[in-house]
This record gives structure tokens, C-alpha cells and sequence, in this order.
């Protein structure tokens, strides 16, 4: 899905043991969750693949609300409910990432359930592939 040009994109990284973690916000909200495992490219270098025509800015201060959710999901597994989104996606996906966001703390389920979840029947591959294009693993894991 097309999205319209993003001017401001504000990114930061922090680290959890031998897990990188990537974050964009833009001033309306958490925008994307970056992984990977030990070391990686500063924020800004991860971001530039991902969004080529957005000025990349480096800083912290508009990414609290989401650092806050990540550090929470990495600790206890639960990310903040009161975090503000700045995601795109079809409405079959954002449908999708609602409701992975259901699914208990500690407890998984099939790409197949969770086409049962929405309404999918039959649909685990659809569902496999809305979870490819996730943007907030951490948020809607």
C-alpha cells in the first residue's frame, strides 16, 4: 500500500542483552520496530533502507511512549495499550495485528487460529503474510 512521504521520521536504538532494537516515531505516533540480534548499524543507517525519502532524525525524545512499550513487552510482555500509532496497512492487516495483540502473555497460537480469530477461514497464509508486513513486532507480536 502507497504511502504519502514522511518528512520526519525520528529513530533510536537501544540494546537488551544481545537484542538490538530499532525505533521510528513520526509526531503523530510509533511508526516502526526494528530486530536484530548483536550488533547493527545505528538507527539512522537501519531506517534509510526503509524509508529513503524521510528525513531521518536521531532522537530520543519523540520516541519515549514507544521505548517505554518495547522496554515493558521485553520485561513483562505487555506493551502499553495507550501507545499512539503512525502505521499503515490494509484493513485485513491491521485487523490482523489487533488481534495478535489478544493472544495471552506467554501463550502462542497457529497462523491458522488466527485466521479463525478474523474471520479468515482457511486464510493461514494470508495471515502469515500480514505478520511479514508488521511493523510493530514488539507492540503486535
Amino acid at each position: 500500500m502507497a504511502r504519502k512521504e514522511i518528512s520526519d521520521i525520528y529513530c533510536w536504538e537501544i540494546n537488551s542483552d544481545d537484542l538490538k532494537v530499532y525505533l521510528a516515531s513520526t509526531e503523530k505516533g510509533a511508526l516502526r520496530v526494528g530486530l536484530r540480534l548483536k550488533e547493527g548499524p545505528d538507527c539512522v543507517s537501519y531506517f534509510e533502507t526503509v524509508y529513503p525519502t524521510g528525513r531521518l532524525v536521531r532522537d530520543e525524545f519523540p520516541n519515549r511512549p514507544l521505548i517505554g512499550a518495547v522496554e515493558a513487552a521485553l520485561c513483562d510482555g505487555r506493551a502499553s495499550e495507550n501507545l499512539t500509532l503512525d502505521i499503515s496497512g490494509t484493513p485485513f492487516q491491521r485487523k490482523t495485528w489487533q488481534a495478535i495483540t489478544e493472544i495471552p502473555f506467554g501463550q502462542t497460537r497457529t497462523y491458522g487460529e488466527v485466521a479463525e480469530m478474523v474471520g479468515c477461514h482457511g486464510g493461514a497464509r494470508a495471515i502469515g503474510q500480514a505478520m511479514n508486513k508488521n511493523p510493530l513486532p514488539l507492540i503486535h507480536p
